[in-house]
């Protein structure tokens, strides 16, 4: 029987956190037929004193995060320590750190030009979205689905970092800003979940059940022709996806973490905790389930379960005591780790609530009591003193679990690492024949020493979050920045690109994530792929080229079909209407269905900050089809 598994960064990259592994080679792992060209950067430098503060926590404390809500919803923001009393084992403890996050707020840093991305943006909140392919059966998954878009396309603001992961199959964990890739998960989800086949045993009869006298056929010759999965085996695999995912937050710190599970629950045996708030689970004392939890305890990580038949049940409404279906795993499961079971068909109210929870929280902390146990579990209460006010945390402390967490190397963390600023602008390029690549220029640093050595490593990651293709080496920094370019060969599909950096014989290093689409071809919406600038010489930056010098502008196009006429380049001042257009040559395609169509300009060339497009009759092609640059 198949196997299905999370599959995590530390699991499919071999690099060292000291010097990202393989530092002083300075040829990429592979290369792509394609021009020489200087490589791109976003604008000014940014500065490390301009970031939002980061969140971080005293190995010697335990740190909480509450969230405090009125009766609709509302976050509180204006309490202060004093109109909290925390308890362990029922026993007041005093509070040494206190701090309230509202990642809610737009970020006061511009937004950065199209394909550009950096490290430079505090995340906002955290979600994972499992989709429990395991759990949910076939008519099920048009209503995950619908309530999973939705809550992509309305409920999240630009930098939330979100995953999405279906326990039907090997997926990759990536956290990101950006929605391309959890998008397209989405609409691939299925449902898995065997259904209730409601046969008798053979020749039972219809009064009693028992087998008639002259039954032909026997039990175990029906079973042989139908695949059967064993009590809770299911169950415990959908268990041991959600077990993967919430490894993975543990390792970040002092932040909370949320899991959208949209799942039927599993199918472990019926039965309820004996105590929510501390006790071990009767029966459902799998060990898995039983891990499940304790690990999300420790970790910080509420789950917010979400049952598909609630969302097509008329009059349901979230958090009602009596369903017309068995919700004892989704709502033990929500309210063993400080979430919520989320059992009404009203989808969007209760994810917007979900979204504002883990926007905007307190983040307590206090030293724990010392007892001759050291891994016993401590049993957490949180109460306000301020009228109107719930809270919503998690209730235990495991001091073994959280022991259990491991130092990861610097290109693994799951959110990127801002105390070095880097910013890249990666591209899908096409070469001889079928092959297909990336090209990842790079710019690492701000303020540093002429003639620095930085470290850098850039990877790509597939969807099931194996490392696809990597380049390392060493750069000199000068003007005040490292700027380097990696060339990735690898097929056609959607990508996380890494760039990692760090100084050489220093304890700064940074982290950057972006999305690249390698298309195969005839794509039902023409997009474009990212935009490759070539110009001889050096430059400045990232995206910042010398007007004396010629350039050229390309970029492959996916489309069903593009009509050689009607396509042109447009060039503009960033923001504003066209004021050149060019006719674009379309030539053979590369592929059935993808084009690469490009512009070259000679000097002088128009100064200031440009925008360049791809149109069709004079409409642009695609969001993905346009980008900006600075020509001095």
């Amino acid at each position: 029987m198949t196997s299905w598994r999370i599959v995590g960064l530390g699991l499919g990259l071999a690099l060292s956190t000291s010097v990202l592994g393989l530092a002083g080679s300075s040829t990429p792992d592979s290369r792509l037929p394609s021009p020489d060209f200087a490589p791109p950067a976003s604008g000014p430098p940014v500065s490390a004193d301009d970031q939002q503060p980061t969140f971080r926590s005293s190995v010697d404390l335990v740190t909480i995060d509450v969230v405090a809500t009125t009766a609709n919803g509302a976050p509180v923001a204006n309490l202060t320590a004093a109109d909290f009393e925390l308890l362990e084992d029922g026993v007041p403890q005093a509070i040494q750190t206190f701090q309230f996050v509202d990642l809610s707020a737009t970020s006061a840093i511009p937004p950065l030009p199209p394909g550009i991305a950096s490290n430079e943006v505090e995340p906002g909140g955290l979600f994972v979205v499992v989709l429990d392919e395991l759990g949910l059966q076939v008519d099920d998954v048009s209503q995950a689905r619908r309530v999973a878009d939705r809550f992509f396309k309305e409920t999240l603001l630009p930098n939330d970092y979100v995953a999405v992961v279906r326990s039907g199959s090997d997926s990759g964990f990536f956290l990101t800003s950006d929605r391309t890739l959890a998008m397209s998960l989405i609409p691939q989800t299925v449902g898995r979940r065997e259904r209730t086949l409601g046969v008798e045993e053979p020749g039972a009869t219809a009064e009693t059940g028992a087998p008639a006298p002259d039954a032909a056929a026997s039990l175990a010759e029906l079973e042989s022709a139908v695949e059967t999965f064993g009590v809770g085996e299911n169950g415990r695999r959908s268990f041991q996806v959600l077990l993967g995912v919430v490894e993975q937050l543990q390792r970040i710190p002092a932040r909370r973490k949320a899991v959208l599970w949209f799942s039927r629950g599993g199918d472990l045996p019926p039965g309820y905790f004996d105590a929510v708030d501390l006790g071990r689970l009767t029966g459902r004392d799998d060990e898995v389930f039983s891990k499940l939890i304790d690990t999300a305890r420790a970790a910080n990580v509420a789950i917010y379960t979400v049952d598909p038949r609630g969302l097509q049940t008329p009059g349901a409404e979230t958090g009602r005591d009596a369903e017309p279906f068995d919700t004892g795993v989704v709502r033990d499961l929500a309210a063993a780790t400080g979430g919520r079971a989320l059992l009404g068909n009203n989808s969007n109210e209760a994810l917007t609530r979900v979204a504002a929870e883990n926007r905007a929280f307190y983040l307590i902390g206090y030293a724990p009591a010392t007892t001759a146990d050291k891994n016993r579990a401590r049993k957490l209460t949180v109460r306000t003193r301020a009228p109107g006010v719930s809270l919503l945390h998690r209730r235990v402390y495991l001091p073994s679990a959280g022991a259990e967490s491991k130092a990861i190397g610097l290109i693994e963390s799951a959110l990127p690492v801002a105390d070095l600023p880097i910013a890249l602008a990666p591209s899908a390029v096409a070469g001889e024949g079928n092959r297909r690549g990336i090209i990842v220029p790079f710019e690492i640093g701000s303020g540093l020493t002429d003639g620095a050595a930085v470290d850098y490593a850039v990877v790509a990651l597939d969807p099931a979050g194996k490392v696809a293709a990597r380049a390392t080496g060493t750069i000199k920094a000068a003007g005040g920045r490292a700027i380097g370019e990696a060339r990735l060969a690898v097929e056609a599909k959607i990508y996380q690109v890494r760039v990692a950096g760090q100084i050489n014989e220093s304890a700064r290093e940074g982290l950057a994530f972006a999305t690249v689409t390698v298309p195969v071809g005839k794509s039902k919406t023409s997009q474009c792929s990212g935009f490759v600038f070539e110009q001889a010489g050096e430059r400045p930056g990232l995206r910042q080229f010398t007007r004396g010098t010629a350039m050229t502008i390309s970029t492959m196009v996916s489309a069903e079909k593009l009509r050689e006429r009607a396509i042109t380049f447009g060039l503009a001042s960033a923001g504003g209407p066209v004021e050149r257009s060019w006719p674009v040559q379309l030539g053979r395609p590369l592929a059935n269905g993808l084009w690469r169509v490009a512009l070259s300009l000679r000097p002088p060339l128009p100064g200031g900050h440009l925008e360049v497009r791809v149109m069709e009759d004079g409409f642009l092609l695609d969001e993905s089809c346009r980008t900006e640059f600075v020509l001095k």
